[in-house]
């Protein structure tokens, strides 16, 4: 049987070889005696090529789908337009008295009476506290368990979570349900981030990132038509976010492949070159038989052994003990990943305080929820779009400042006070708070898309998914703070001042930024101790004998 399928293998493979192959990006006589880097990995399979494409595809329909879960929550959560008692209607609930109906889309706040005592904020701070503590646990499983394992397990929780609170009919179940939710899809996220900068080179990092940002602010330009089809939370939770992600997560399952970078990292040499064979396959390319540099330790032992040649060493026995101890307290005891990791939290708690804290003041800004929540969107595609420009164009550090520069200025004009004669109508100062908002959206855009690629760069593998981790972490911790915050301040200063508190986030963020080092254009390290060794001068094997003699020898013997 297994001799059979052997046969199989080989008559595809010969198949395969009569083929039009594309060019790679370099050819080698013979790819079993060649040792190349990762990065020359990524380049011969071909960098955002068709199985890239295809994978920056299935993660684009995720995002979509979860986008709609998470930038539609005010849609799920708005109060009712009118409390009616004994006939008469108001459009402000007076929670000291009795009230017969509510008029209005057939919410969570509505059904369950959560529009009074912050009881509709409080729902929606525990779906990001679940996305906090997703955000911590799930790179420690990512690290044991694999990328894709991962992946697949928390779009998995979340989705499923979704689809049951849908049919729920108890607050207490959907409390718990919305948590399960957060921590489940948080976990995704982060993975998802850690997983596009292992999975190719420069130019797919680049892209992939950019068209994640697109395709989730362009949720908010078509979710206002999928409400008015539904008219109600369960069916939109149901048929326009749970039933579509449990469907991708099937997809996925087929077509995505363990991060190759992890692998190596794992010293799973064999596995990782079945994923660059198939990378290569799937993108016509002739299939991968490189050896890795990390195995050069391997060859070296066949060289002691067949040709009695003095061993020469190698990084892999740094790299293997590293490896085995790697955890969060890598970031905790050296001190330039200790620094690195203390200026990002912040900077990641930023830019989800200002994104989410935006995201639930768009009723204060003196035209309809919905009108705002359009143009907010229409403003992130846009930016998102452009972010592809500044990130193959500018230093990453540069536009972080760019970015954080133009915020500061931006929250000074919401510090306009808002006369009591604006109420009702559209007045100047609204006008300036309405503009406000919509370069804080545009700046945190940006500041977003560079803050995600930066993050991947700036740690190596080993650690990358507990960079991620912390990061975000921290940063669900703000997106908890915000709706929180937004409301306290709603009901004691009756505008849209919350955003104010953002200039001054800002401020912080920028002065923290000429700590950190620059990653454009630099290469991505796979261990703690491969910078070391990128700055010495001793090569890889010594000077007194060449890799072709080594192999010659190897050959004669």
């Amino acid at each position: 049987m297994i001799n059979s399928i052997k046969n199989q293998f080989k008559q595809q493979l010969e198949l395969l070889q009569n083929k039009k192959y594309k060019k790679p990006a370099f050819e080698a006589y013979n790819m079993k005696r060649a040792f190349v880097t990762l990065d020359q990995a990524f380049e011969y399979v071909g960098d955002n090529s068709k199985y890239q494409q295809r994978i920056t595809l299935l993660l684009c329909i995720q995002f979509l789908f979860y986008s709609f879960f998470v930038m539609g929550m005010p849609y799920l959560l708005q109060n009712p337009s009118k409390y009616c008692t004994d006939g008469i209607c108001i459009e402000y609930p007076n929670c000291n008295n009795r009230i017969d109906s509510l008029i209005g889309f057939d919410s969570i706040a509505k059904e369950f009476g959560l529009f009074c005592n912050g009881r509709k904020a409080f729902i929606a701070a525990l779906f990001f506290v679940g996305q906090m503590f997703g955000g911590f646990t799930f790179p420690i499983l990512a690290n044991i368990f694999g990328r894709r394992k991962i992946l697949l397990f928390g779009m998995s929780l979340g989705s499923v979570s979704i689809f049951v609170g849908s049919l729920c009919n108890s607050l207490l179940s959907l409390y718990t349900l919305f948590f399960i939710a957060g921590f489940g899809l948080s976990g995704y996220e982060t993975v998802v981030y850690v997983y596009i900068n292992e999975i190719s080179a420069l130019r797919f990092r680049s892209i992939a990132s950019s068209l994640l940002i697109v395709i989730w602010s362009s949720s908010m330009l078509i979710y206002p038509f999928i409400v008015d089809i539904f008219q109600s939370w369960r069916s939109l939770m149901m048929w326009s976010i749970g039933v579509p992600l449990l469907v991708t997560v099937v997809l996925d399952y087929f077509y995505f492949v363990e991060s190759p970078r992890w692998l190596i990292s794992k010293q799973q040499y064999d596995e990782c070159r079945k994923v660059f064979r198939f990378m290569s396959i799937f993108n016509k390319r002739r299939p991968f038989e490189f050896n890795f540099m990390e195995e050069l330790d391997k060859f070296n032992n066949r060289c002691v052994k067949l040709a009695s040649v003095k061993r020469v060493d190698t990084q892999i026995n740094l790299i293997q003990h590293t490896n085995q101890s790697a955890g969060y307290w890598e970031l905790l005891k050296r001190s330039k990943l200790l620094i690195q990791t203390s200026i990002l939290v912040q900077m990641w708690f930023l830019r989800y305080f200002t994104y989410y804290g935006l995201q639930f003041s768009v009723s204060t800004f003196g035209i309809s929820m919905t009108t705002t929540l359009r143009m907010l969107a229409l403003v992130e595609l846009m930016t998102g779009m452009s972010s592809l420009y500044f990130k193959l164009k500018y230093p990453r550090i540069i536009s972080l400042q760019f970015c954080l520069l133009t915020m500061i200025l931006s929250a000074t004009l919401a510090y306009i006070d808002i006369p009591q004669e604006c109420q009702g109508s559209l007045c100047w100062q609204q006008i300036l708070h309405l503009l406000s908002a919509i370069l804080i959206k545009a700046s945190i855009t940006i500041y977003n898309s560079m803050l995600n690629t930066y993050t991947g760069e700036a740690y190596v593998t080993s650690v990358r998914s507990y960079g991620y981790g912390v990061c975000m972490t921290f940063g669900q911790l703000g997106s908890t703070f915000a709706p929180l915050y937004v409301s306290y301040v709603q009901e004691i200063y009756q505008q849209a001042s919350a955003i104010t508190i953002v200039g001054l986030m800002a401020i912080l963020a920028l002065g923290l930024t000429w700590f950190l080092q620059e990653t454009y254009k630099k290469d991505m390290y796979d261990n703690l101790t491969d910078e070391v060794m990128a700055n010495q001068t001793l090569p890889l094997i010594n000077q007194d004998m060449q890799f072709d003699e080594i192999e010659l020898q190897q050959l004669s013997r």
